[in-house]
C-alpha cells in the first residue's frame, strides 16, 4: 500500500506529483470491495448552509474539467471511522454482521456522547488520488473521535487512514478518467491561492450510517445518532 500523508500539505504535494488518479471503476471494483455494496461508517453530516454554498462554489470551478464527477449535496460529510461491509456470515476483519452492528451501535454511545460539540472550519480545496475535497480543520476533534471509537471497541478494524494518517475532509467530487488531471491540478492550485476563507460550522452529533455503494453517488441510511453532550 502506498504511503499516506499525515497532514494536508503533504496530501497536496502528493496529489500535485501524481501521474494518475484512482478512478470510479477501481474504487467500486477493486479488491477492497470484492463485489460488496453495503458499508457501515461513523460520520458527521454537513448540513450548514454556508458550508454548502462554499462547497457549491468550489465545485463550480472544477465541474467542467474532464473526468471530474461531482458528488451531490446529500453525500457531503466528514467521515469519523469506517467499520466494514455488511455480511450475514463475516469472513474477514472488514466485514460485520447485522447483529454485530446492532451491538456496536450501543457499545460506542458513551465514547461519542461524552464528547463536546466542536467547530469545524471547511476549506481550502485539496485532493487525494480518488477525490477532490475540502479540508476540515477542527483542532484535532474528529481525530480524537476516531481514536475514541477504536479504544472503546477494540474489535473494530484498523484501516490505513485511521490514527496518525486520519485527515478529516469533505469529499466533493470523484474521478471517471485521467483526461483532465493536468488541468485539475492547475485549477485547484489557483483556488488554493485565491479562494476566500471557508466557513465554520458546529458539529453537534455523530451518525452511524449504512452506505449503499453504486456507480451513482452512494446513498446513506441512518442507523443511529449520537448527540455530542460533553
Amino acid at each position: 500500500m502506498q504511503e499516506l500523508s499525515t497532514d494536508f500539505d503533504g496530501a497536496w504535494r502528493r496529489f500535485q506529483g501524481a501521474e494518475s488518479l484512482r478512478l470510479l471503476e477501481s474504487t467500486l471494483e477493486w479488491e477492497w470491495t470484492r463485489g460488496r455494496t453495503d458499508f457501515f461508517a461513523f460520520l458527521i453530516a454537513v448540513s450548514d448552509e454556508a458550508v454548502r454554498e462554499y462547497a457549491s462554489r468550489m465545485i463550480e470551478q472544477v465541474a467542467d474539467v474532464p473526468g471530474v464527477d461531482p458528488y451531490p449535496e446529500r453525500y457531503w460529510h466528514v467521515t469519523i471511522k469506517g467499520i466494514g461491509f455488511l455480511a450475514e456470515e463475516p469472513s474477514g476483519e472488514d466485514e460485520v454482521s447485522p447483529a454485530e452492528i446492532e451491538r456496536l451501535a450501543e457499545a460506542v454511545r458513551p465514547a461519542l456522547e461524552s464528547r463536546a460539540p466542536f467547530e469545524v472550519t471547511v476549506g481550502p480545496v485539496n485532493a487525494f488520488a480518488e477525490v477532490v475535497l475540502l479540508e476540515a480543520h477542527d483542532g484535532g476533534a474528529t481525530r480524537c473521535l476516531n481514536s475514541a471509537l477504536m479504544e472503546a471497541t477494540p474489535e473494530l478494524p484498523r484501516y490505513a487512514v485511521d490514527g496518525e494518517t486520519y485527515l478529516p475532509h469533505v469529499s466533493i467530487a470523484r474521478f471517471s478518467s485521467n483526461e483532465g488531471l493536468p488541468e485539475l491540478k492547475e485549477r485547484l492550485a489557483g483556488l488554493r491561492e485565491t479562494a476566500e476563507p471557508g466557513p465554520t460550522f458546529t458539529a453537534t452529533e455523530a451518525l452511524l450510517i449504512r452506505a449503499h455503494l453504486a456507480r451513482e453517488a452512494p446513498t446513506f441510511d441512518l442507523v443511529a445518532a449520537y448527540p455530542l453532550r460533553g
